[in-house]
């Protein structure tokens, strides 16, 4: 449940409806979005991404001559207008040396099971009032291996509401085992609330059992179903810029003025629209322990000219909090993209201990693609380590190697006179200047978000920054993207 001090920014159901949907979502809108054959033609003429089709099932005619021979050995059926996730079936496997696919329970569908259940979609079982429809059969979209590792047997997908172009309120749905692979939250999912501003997860909630009255959610931490179930806060969605303007992209095209955007991300093509939403439900205010109403009207009067306004007024008006809340739920510190730090001295100017005269305040670029930390030449030689960037530079090295093969070699070759010096760990192979060379690394005393540590870095002369932070230095750490410029 929502915190008490928040019910009145709640939006329920008949405001959403009345204030929301029906001025604003037109029929020939909800047309698109209802009906998703249509919805992929659209977001295609956008250069959006949708899950390619295999086969599009009309008539039980047609059935009969369905080759199931042809079929992949993973992909997903669903109704062409169905409602909820209801009809929606995953299979990610073949039975070995079977006419037959297993379900992420474990249930196993033969051909007779699969005919049956594109029946009941042709006759209208899943689909709005009833009416007749047509069953899909399309690709089981390949889960982004780092999303993977929270997820049972099935593809995490990320809910945005938008509203005036504007990103309101996210959240991440991860299938559980009750789910069947897949993400509706009334089946069992589990849904995480995502910070707007930084794309990092805050809290996580599961439907409890149905009830008569209305939906009930507990509040949990961790994974479900899992071997090894991991913490759901602090996670970086991976894409989190291209997902806003995704889904603000998807608004513009389908013309609905209130909409929610389903978004997967591929292992091999990233972000992914598995469908539009012309009434989207109201849980994620529940995962994100906070109303849609006030966001609502926040942005109600607001003249969006471009996505990247709609996008950056979403971060200003909705985002900046995540720092207290996901270290108070995980437990790990966040920092920026562009980070303070201090680098200290490698002979201390004063006896005193944390003494301001002992240490420099440096502006440092996070780059999560380097794995070993960089200092610019001339920064490493001020904190200290002047006279091994001389021995260094003194050797007789090459100043460029053909390949990191012929780098490698030429270290084996001379291992001994290159860390001559006692202040040079080691010696790395980069790229600077777009020429491979070898440069010296050596070990920092360095301040980072009030945790004082060692840090290996490499000399280098090719920064941008004076000191870059690479993955290595970051485990524990959350690295929250929406203070890039600021």
């Amino acid at each position: 449940m929502l915190r008490s001090k928040k019910i009145k920014e709640i939006l329920g159901l008949n405001r959403r409806n009345q204030e929301y949907i029906r001025p604003l979502n037109s029929p020939s809108s909800k047309k698109i979005a209802d009906n998703k054959i249509l919805t992929k033609k659209v977001l295609s003429k956008e250069g959006i991404n949708t899950p390619e089709v295999y086969k599009l099932i009309r008539t039980k005619k047609q059935l009969q001559f369905l080759d199931f021979e042809s079929l992949p050995n993973s992909f997903v059926i669903k109704p062409n207008q169905g409602t909820g996730g209801n009809g929606i079936v995953v299979l990610y496997g073949k039975k070995k040396g079977q006419t037959a696919w297993i379900r992420p329970s474990g249930e196993i569908m033969s051909t007779k099971d699969i005919t049956m259940h594109i029946e009941n979609i042709l006759e209208g079982r899943y689909s709005m009032g009833s009416r007749k429809d047509i069953a899909i059969i399309e690709e089981r979209v390949k889960t982004d291996p780092f999303l993977k590792q929270y997820s049972y047997k099935g593809v995490p997908d990320i809910r945005i509401i938008g509203y005036n172009q504007v990103p309101i309120m996210a959240m991440m749905r991860l299938p559980t085992k009750k789910s069947n692979g897949t993400a509706n939250l009334h089946s069992g999912a589990i849904c995480t609330g995502i910070d707007i501003s930084s794309g990092i997860t805050t809290y996580s909630m599961h439907m409890q059992d149905k009830s008569l009255i209305s939906d009930s959610y507990e509040m949990i931490d961790s994974t479900l179903d899992l071997k090894e179930n991991k913490k759901l806060a602090g996670i970086q969605i991976p894409y989190w810029e291209q997902i806003l303007e995704i889904a603000v992209k998807c608004q513009k095209a389908s013309k609905l003025g209130y909409i929610g955007v389903d978004i997967a991300l591929d292992a091999e093509k990233g972000p992914i629209v598995f469908e539009l939403n012309a009434r989207p439900g109201l849980g994620i205010q529940v995962a994100n322990q906070a109303g849609l109403r006030w966001r609502l009207e926040k942005v109600k009067d607001i003249e969006i000219k471009s996505m990247k306004h709609g996008i950056r007024v979403a971060k200003n008006l909705f985002g900046g909090e995540v720092e207290e809340s996901i270290e108070a739920i995980s437990g790990r510190k966040v920092v920026n993209i562009n980070e303070k730090i201090f680098l200290y001295y490698k002979t201390p100017v004063s006896k005193k201990k944390n003494d301001p005269q002992n240490r420099e305040a440096i502006r440092v670029f996070v780059d999560t693609g380097l794995i070993t930390s960089r200092i610019n030449k001339t920064l490493a030689s001020r904190i200290g380590f002047f006279e091994a960037i001389k021995y260094f530079y003194s050797l007789p090295i090459p100043d460029k190697f053909e390949s990191f093969k012929d780098a490698q070699e030429y270290i084996d070759s001379n291992q001994t006179t290159i860390i001559g010096h006692p202040d040079i760990l080691r010696v790395a192979k980069i790229v600077e200047e777009g020429t491979i060379k070898i440069r010296p690394v050596i070990c920092v005393h360095t301040k980072i978000a009030s945790e004082e540590k060692e840090i290996e870095m490499v000399v280098t002369e090719d920064t941008t920054y004076n000191v870059v932070i690479g993955r290595n230095e970051l485990k524990g750490y959350l690295i929250d993207t929406s203070k890039t410029f600021t």
